[in-house]
């Protein structure tokens, strides 16, 4: 009788161990449903190793993965001591296009790295490419991308033009064509030629 019913017990027991298995399994951001389930949670353990090498490999392989799951990680990224984790970390976030990245990228745009500017600027071009984006358009993104086109570093200034182009939101014509008044570079005047294309053919 008792081995009957410590058969019941470990019976029971291995059944709710399997519907726990398959549950996790069949969940919608398990491994059967969600490819990226794996590699994201390999490359978010990376994330915290004492190599910062490994690390910066692994902010720039959460990007690549595109696992919604990697924002929060990436974001503490950040905070990192080595400026490359950073930087790549910033690049994830904007191939991420996940909106919580928008508020703590924006102080970026004011380091005295130009690398660092430069990935800003255009993961935050990447995050204002959003759906219904002109008729709810990503205000901060915009506001922060038009004053970066008076940065000092032409390739910051260039891709925040290049960035304004692409989103297409007619906030930024007026800054475009005062930029074009005032510039001494011929590439920035073609960047902004064909911004303003871009921004009047998807407001026609």
């Amino acid at each position: 009788m008792a081995r009957d019913t410590s058969n019941s017990v470990s019976n029971q027991y291995n059944q709710n161990k399997v519907r726990r298995l398959i549950r996790f399994l069949s969940h919608k951001d398990g491994p059967l449903r969600n490819w990226r389930y794996f590699p994201s949670r390999l490359l978010r353990r990376k994330l915290r190793s004492d190599s910062a090498e490994m690390r910066a490999y692994a902010a720039e392989g959460l990007g690549g993965v595109g696992d919604v799951h990697a924002v929060m990680p990436l974001i503490e990224a950040l905070s990192d001591n080595n400026t490359t984790v950073r930087r790549f970390a910033i690049s994830a976030l904007g191939r991420l296009r996940d909106s919580r990245a928008i508020e703590v990228l924006i102080p970026f745009l004011h380091d005295e790295e130009p690398d660092m500017r430069y990935a800003t600027v255009v993961a935050l071009g990447e995050l204002g490419l959003t759906k219904g984006r002109l008729a709810n358009p990503p205000v901060q993104v915009i506001e922060a991308l038009i004053s970066s086109v008076a940065d000092s570093d032409r390739s910051v200034c260039s891709a925040a033009v290049v960035a304004l182009g692409r989103i297409g939101n007619p906030q930024a014509i007026s800054a475009l064509n005062a930029l074009a008044q005032t510039t001494e570079s011929e590439w920035v005047r073609r960047y902004i030629s064909e911004a303003l294309h871009q921004i009047n053919e998807q407001n026609d």
